[in-house]
């Protein structure tokens, strides 16, 4: 009797239809099958995730110090500024080295008062301190530079309509004349070039002295724009603004003749003594210059 072979048909079709992929394919006796391979499996990759990132804009920054260049004894000569607006306005302290030590001292004050408050410069203003112009005088104790020249009596002047402040190479003080005071032609000193140069494209320039009190502007004829930054340091500080000018001796070869000459609102403030710095008056005199600077530069 032959035996039945159902049963083998049914534990092949159960075994070709088993999961994963090691079943193992059962058949009959005599039967040659064919094994059921496993289905593909496909990967499917996920999508890539984008993220946007802003833009960002960058922000310039709003304070910085720029080394102009060196004195003739090597020294720095450098220049803080604090913010970024068209407005270049120029507070020089120290032209006449030691004999002026405060002046220099109000600078760094000056410098450290707006790194902390640098919202009391205006957007359209980028104010500089120069706390030294002179660090070889104020090193030796001493008016003038390294070479014995006068800092502020080295300028070119004899391009205005005023003979008496040109340049010369003997130059005055209260105490005495001085011999090579304003050196050996103009601008002949590395100190005074580098001034020239970088206040070449200044609007506002303000140069602390110490010690008449006061504050006087170019000895050159009527120069509106400087008269009226004269007038609005008198307001905030309370120094006087003598209308006769400075008349103790004979100025030649000043600054503030030379950039009063080139359009440049120029303007010399005296503290009252050498030793005190007098910061609050003269940070509200910086202050209201600041504010009014369009009207000072505009002026007819």
């Amino acid at each position: 009797m032959r035996k039945p072979y159902w049963w083998l048909v049914i534990g092949v079709v159960w075994a070709a239809g088993g999961c994963g992929d090691g079943a193992t394919l059962v058949s009959s006796p005599g039967v040659t099958s064919t094994p059921m391979l496993p289905w593909p499996t496909a990967t499917i990759r996920a999508a890539p995730t984008f993220v946007s990132t802003p833009t960002q804009t960058a922000v310039p920054p709003r304070r910085g110090e720029e080394l102009l260049g060196e004195s003739w004894e090597g020294r720095p000569i450098t220049a803080h500024w604090f913010g970024n607006g068209p407005r270049k306005m120029v507070l020089v302290s120290n032209i006449h080295g030691g004999t002026e030590e405060n002046t220099h001292r109000l600078a760094l004050e000056m410098i450290t008062h707006f790194a902390e408050h640098l919202e009391e410069v205006p957007s359209d203003v980028t104010l500089w301190i120069i706390p030294t112009a002179n660090p070889d005088g104020l090193a030796h104790g001493t008016r003038c530079n390294a070479r014995g020249v006068d800092l502020n009596r080295n300028a070119y002047n004899d391009a205005d309509s005023c003979p008496e402040n040109d340049w010369v190479s003997d130059t005055y003080t209260t105490e005495s004349i001085i011999e090579g005071g304003g050196g050996e032609h103009p601008f002949s000193e590395v100190e005074t070039q580098l001034l020239r140069d970088f206040l070449d494209d200044v609007q506002v320039a303000i140069f602390y002295h110490s010690m008449a009190g006061m504050i006087f502007v170019t000895s050159c004829a009527d120069h509106p724009p400087s008269a009226e930054l004269g007038g609005c340091l008198s307001e905030a500080t309370g120094y006087a603004f003598p209308e006769e000018g400075w008349s103790s001796y004979p100025v030649t070869g000043a600054m503030v003749d030379y950039l009063a000459y080139r359009g440049v609102a120029a303007a010399e403030v005296e503290l009252t003594n050498k030793v005190d710095t007098e910061l609050d008056r003269n940070l509200d005199g910086v202050r209201a210059v600041m504010e009014s600077v369009d009207e000072i530069v505009s002026v007819l």
